[in-house]
């Protein structure tokens, strides 16, 4: 396993459970846009990084691999400090690549998932919580034993 699969095998969330409509959901993007942003980045410099350490490794070149071990433990960090965001909001990110999020809503009985993509102007999609990202619904599609303003 290398150095990038085991820091990235440590990070974690720890969500706040929570429930969200629909407007609620659309509310929180201004804030949850940056975070996304900042995993997004921090997960492709992870792999930048890596690339670059097992290049270093396979040199044998000492300097290098001291920066780039740090630089990895940093940026390791700012991704964990990402999670700890997204757990307190109570989101759940599903794809660190393409800033895939979820966000815990009911429908009737139901709990299911509103769904959203970074680049998304709103919540556009919902879907049920065995279905993942393949059973995604257009939001018009929400069911309707409630309406979406009264769903918690």
């Amino acid at each position: 396993m290398s150095e990038l699969e085991l820091n990235v095998a440590t990070l974690s969330t720890n969500h706040r459970r929570r429930f969200f409509t629909v407007e609620q959901a659309n509310r929180s993007l201004v804030l949850l846009k940056r975070i996304v942003a900042d995993v997004i980045l921090s997960y492709r410099e992870l792999y930048e990084l890596q690339e670059a350490l097992e290049a270093a490794e396979a040199g044998n070149r000492q300097t290098h691999m001291a920066f780039y071990q740090g630089r990895l433990r940093a940026s390791v960090g700012k991704l964990q400090q990402c999670l700890d965001e997204l757990g307190e909001m109570g989101v759940e990110i599903r794809d660190w690549s393409l800033g895939v999020v979820d966000f815990p809503a009911h429908a009737g009985e139901r709990e299911v998932y509103l769904c959203w993509q970074f680049g998304e102007p709103r919540v556009m999609f919902w879907h049920k919580m065995q279905d993942g990202d393949e059973g995604r619904k257009p939001i018009e599609s929400f069911p309707a034993e409630l309406p979406l303003s009264h769903i918690a």
